[in-house]
Parts: C-alpha cells; sequence; structure tokens
C-alpha cells in the first residue's frame, strides 16, 4: 500500500512538472526565433556589465496586469566583455502558466550592487532615490510601468523552451528629486553663502 502511494505521489509530482510552462530567459538568443535585445543604463547606449545588475524575469497567464505578474527564479546577472547587455538565464519554469499556453512577460532589471532585490530598487525609485537604477521591457520611465507585456507561447515537459520573442531593447532609469526638494536645496545653498558673506 506503501509503495502505491508513493507511485502515486510521484506520479503526480512528474505530471506537475510537466504541466508547468518554460521559457529561456535570455535577452540574446540565435533563436527559434532569435532575439537581439540588449539592456543599457542611464545614458541609453553604456550597455549593462557584471553582477552590479540583476535581471529577472515577471510573468503570468496572458492577460495578466503588469502589477499582478509573479516573479520567477532564478534571476541572472549581465555578461561582461562582448556579452555586456545581454543575460542568460536559461530555462525559467513559470508555475502559473501551463505548458503550451500564452504566458504575459515583463523583464525588470536593476542596480542589485545598491539594491538586493527588485521590490527594494523600485521602492526607493517611486521615494525618488536618484541611486535606484530601475528598467523595464516596454517601458519609457515615465509614470509606472504599464507598458504593453511581451506574449509568448511556453513550452512544456522535455521541449526546448522558446525564446522571449518579441522583447526589444531598454535602458535603466532613475529617479528625479521632486522640484520642491531641488528649490529647497538652492535655497539652502543660497543661504549658506549669504551667511558666510557677513
Amino acid at each position: 500500500m506503501k509503495k502505491a502511494i508513493l507511485t502515486l505521489v510521484c506520479a503526480l509530482a512528474a505530471l506537475s512538472a510537466m504541466a508547468q510552462g518554460t521559457i529561456n530567459f535570455s535577452n540574446g538568443t540565435a533563436g527559434p526565433p532569435a532575439v537581439n535585445a540588449p539592456i543599457s543604463d542611464l545614458n541609453g547606449t553604456t550597455l549593462l556589465s557584471g553582477a552590479g545588475f540583476t535581471a529577472q524575469l515577471w510573468a503570468g497567464p496572458q492577460g495578466t496586469a503588469w502589477d499582478s505578474l509573479s516573479a520567477w527564479t532564478p534571476t541572472s546577472p549581465f555578461g561582461t566583455g562582448a556579452s555586456a547587455g545581454y543575460f542568460f538565464g536559461g530555462s525559467v519554469v513559470v508555475g502559473n502558466v501551463p505548458g503550451g499556453s500564452v504566458a504575459s512577460f515583463q523583464v525588470r532589471v536593476w542596480n542589485s550592487s545598491a539594491f538586493p532585490t527588485w521590490a527594494a530598487a523600485w521602492t526607493a525609485y517611486q521615494a525618488n532615490d536618484p541611486t535606484a537604477h530601475v528598467g523595464v521591457s516596454g517601458w519609457n520611465g515615465s509614470g509606472l510601468p504599464t507598458a504593453t507585456l511581451t506574449s509568448a507561447a511556453l513550452a512544456s515537459g522535455a521541449v526546448t523552451p522558446p525564446s522571449m520573442a518579441g522583447l526589444t531593447s531598454f535602458q535603466l532609469h532613475q529617479a528625479v528629486p521632486e522640484p520642491s526638494v531641488l528649490a529647497l536645496g538652492a535655497i539652502g545653498a543660497l543661504s549658506f553663502l549669504l551667511r558666510r558673506r557677513k
């Protein structure tokens, strides 16, 4: 009896794993289809390089709103040298989307040398912390990242996971301090200069 239960549990676990969809989490693949979407820093030209930046896949069933997507692991650092601007995270299981179904996804990137998680970097960005550098695929850095999500049909079982077709290049953004903060800074600097003149 115990053997039969153990066999059933193993079979259910295998079916569950096969039911989950997978995707090739990379922005530089030969395909099919080919993806060539390097990611750059604030100036739009310096390609992200090394472990100081992290990319993470956020995905859910087709039609999921950006703020209801789930984060999936593993995260990925960026390549260096000729591979700067690219991450190669490999096959990622999207646990809430069955294989063969279409998923909506975003790639979210941040400077992990300053912030250990996307949540920490995004919170700092929303608080106008200029040290938070964040980027989201399909987002121009203005307002919230409500860009149209990219969609991809996920693979199931042992099938080679598809690349992230439709992913395009993007850059990181940093928060711009509120004008009132800048004005207070200017007033403080002016009062300091006036005080020194006396």
